[in-house]
């Protein structure tokens, strides 16, 4: 059914292959990422959630907030997670269930958190194996990971839960390859194998005899020196060794008379001279050749356990997988109980209810004596399916846009949210348009990048998307802006399939009166409370429009000079008196079907049967096509409608 994809993955295993020394036993299957199970998250919803690397340098991402994992691999996991939330009811109330116990089972809890410190990074450790790679420092940390899985195994099946049952069924610690590496590696072996020590005493005879040889010579060369001293008469005489002569017996000059004739000098030094012997030249031969024999053998014997490790590595990565999940799911309960989130209620319905949500970023980064001003948001496709936000600049209208997003992935993510309550039907895609800058290297204005990306999200929207728009149309003129936002917010209301529930912050006061036309948009404002011509910021959401931007205010609060903002507010004034605002009427009821420009792109509709109609008119050639090749296509296109 992929061919494309069956071909790239044809291309990569060969270059592991030609790359790894064929070693690539442990990729056992290939699978495709079904998008049906995940939310979609755009690029630019990644990077303006800030979900897992930050825009500004120092700040924290949602990653670095939920991130209390112990292990490498289930930080990996967790990274994964983020970007591919869940969208299917069961599988995220089985991680929130094993959440919940968690945070109520300390002594499980804390069990977990020891045995995942001696766990260590399992996936890295068993790939290593799997190409040859995997020193026997890494073996032992390898038993090390396999014992401390059996506790957490036993754990797990005992437990009530049963998600935890589950993971402890998928655990085997693999006895058999556990034990044999405590039988034969050293608890603390070298790093590199051509150090020697690696293979324990016992597990080879012909091994432990060579290393009898090689390191009792300390014992054989002091009665060696010994008996030469004593049949030369020669007390000051001594055995020693270098890498250039290897062994030598040195001699002092006064008694040099005394050599055997059967001595063959090697080195005349200015005080004594070195000799050898046929008998100290055979040791040599003898303890060099068990040295390099120890290695040999060792390596052999190292070798032979590598490879029985192979078998193990499907089992092994499994261990893996379940102990990164449970680390992920453990990170969760420590940062619900650390920052008091609650358990969210996911549930089929197309509605986000969420009572004094907090921005779980924000909240972090207060002083700890400021406390985060938490608001509720509703949104469905009945009643209120679009919310238009005005309010001042820095009166926190796009962290209100943020949290209701970062909530909802929080939740289908399976953790805990930062609400006193969250009702959560499931969301399909998540799409925000907030920020934008000049993309230089394609030729993009800032408009350009804006409308971009505006444009992805209106021809991809579905009946659970959740939108997010802050301060759309800012890149262009006012009246140009106030029309494409307009518009925009008019095409997602009256869309006939798609009712995306859209968070819209703006400072187009004009939008407020589309409330009046459309019955499922609603105005809520970022309150302000203004004394003594200055604005103290509430944080708060409250119903109804908001006719100033206070961004003069805003700009004194900057440190502009007094000149600059009483001038700027006697323009103010002017142009408020000049350019009094007229009521936008709305246009005809049917619009979206009828008017111009507005009816719905037959090659825009998200629909797989609509899109393989496309294809088949797409790749037509009008021009060499017969009367009956036509009649016999626009057959063939009605059975594709009708799915037969």
């Amino acid at each position: 059914h992929l061919p494309l994809g069956i071909i790239a993955s044809g291309a990569v295993l060969h270059y592991l292959d030609i790359t790894q020394h064929t070693q690539i036993s442990h990729i056992t299957s290939l699978r495709q990422l079904d998008e049906s199970r995940y939310v979609r998250l755009d690029k630019f919803t990644v990077r303006s959630l800030e979900l897992i690397s930050t825009i500004n340098e120092g700040g924290k991402s949602l990653l670095d907030i939920l991130d209390k994992t112990i292990s490498p691999m289930g930080s990996r996991m967790l990274r994964r997670w983020m970007v591919f939330p869940l969208k299917d009811v069961r599988p995220i109330e089985e991680r929130l269930d094993v959440v919940e116990n968690f945070f109520r089972e300390t002594a499980l809890k804390e069990l977990l958190e020891e045995k995942l410190s001696l766990i260590g990074d399992l996936e890295r450790i068993i790939s290593k194996a799997a190409v040859g790679r995997i020193s026997p420092r890494e073996v032992v940390q390898l038993k090390v990971a396999l014992t401390a899985i059996e506790p957490v195994r036993e754990a797990f099946l005992s437990s009530e839960n049963a998600g935890l049952q589950e993971m402890g069924r998928k655990l085997d610690p693999c006895f058999v390859i556990r034990d044999r590496i405590e039988r034969e590696i050293f608890p603390d072996p070298p790093a590199l194998l051509n150090k020697g020590g690696v293979i324990k005493k016992g597990v080879n005879g012909q091994l432990d005899e060579l290393r009898e040889i090689a390191y009792s010579g300390k014992d054989y060369l002091l009665q060696l020196q010994q008996r030469k001293s004593t049949e030369t008469g020669i007390p000051s005489l001594k055995i020693a060794f270098n890498n250039v002569f290897g062994y030598y017996i040195e001699v002092r000059n006064t008694h040099k008379d005394k050599v055997p004739e059967t001595w063959i000098r090697k080195q005349t030094l200015v005080s004594a001279e070195r000799y050898i012997t046929e008998e100290l030249k055979e040791y040599e031969e003898k303890i060099l050749g068990a040295e390099e024999k120890i290695v040999s053998l060792e390596t052999q014997l190292y070798n032979a356990l590598v490879e029985s490790l192979i078998e193990y590595i499907p089992t092994i990565q499994g261990n893996a997988t379940v102990m990164a999940r449970a680390d992920c799911l453990l990170s969760f309960a420590k940062i619900a109980r650390e920052n008091k989130y609650i358990r969210p209620e996911i549930n089929e319905s197309d509605a986000i209810d969420i009572k004094s949500g907090r921005h779980p970023v924000i909240e972090k980064q207060l002083p700890h004596d400021e406390p985060y001003i938490a608001n509720d948001v509703y949104l469905d496709r009945d009643s209120q399916q679009i919310i238009i936000i005005t309010g001042p600049n820095m009166a926190g209208k796009s962290a209100l846009l943020r949290q209701t997003a970062l909530i909802t992935i929080m939740a289908q993510i399976g953790s805990f949210v930062p609400a006193e309550s969250a009702k959560i039907g499931l969301v399909d895609k998540i799409f925000t348009r907030v920020g934008a800058s000049d993309n230089i290297s394609l030729g993009e204005s800032t408009f350009m990048v804006e409308m971009n990306e505006a444009a992805n999200i209106i021809n991809n929207i579905s009946e659970r998307s959740l939108v997010l728009f802050d301060e759309l149309g800012r890149g262009t003129s006012t009246y140009d802006g106030i029309s494409i936002a307009w518009s925009i917010v008019e095409y997602i209301h009256e869309h006939p399939r798609a009712k995306a529930k859209t968070l819209f912050a703006t400072h187009y006061h004009e939008l407020n009166e589309m409330e009046k036309s459309f019955k499922r948009i609603k105005n809520y404002n970022v309150a302000v409370k203004e004394i003594d011509n200055k604005v103290i910021f509430l944080r708060k959401l409250v119903p109804g429009g908001s006719e100033h931007s206070f961004g003069i205010h805003v700009a004194k609060m900057a440190g502009m000079p007094q000149s600059i903002t009483k001038r700027s507010e006697a323009i103010l004034e002017q142009m408020e008196t000049a350019n009094r605002r007229q009521g936008i009427k709305k246009p005809i009821k049917d619009i979206v079907e009828k008017r111009e420009g507005y009816q719905l792109s037959f090659f825009q509709l998200d629909d797989p049967v609509l899109s393989q109609v496309r294809d088949e008119i797409l790749n037509l050639d009008v021009n060499n096509l017969t009367p009956i090749e036509a009649l016999n296509k626009l057959n063939e296109i009605k059975k594709i409608v009708k799915g037969k």
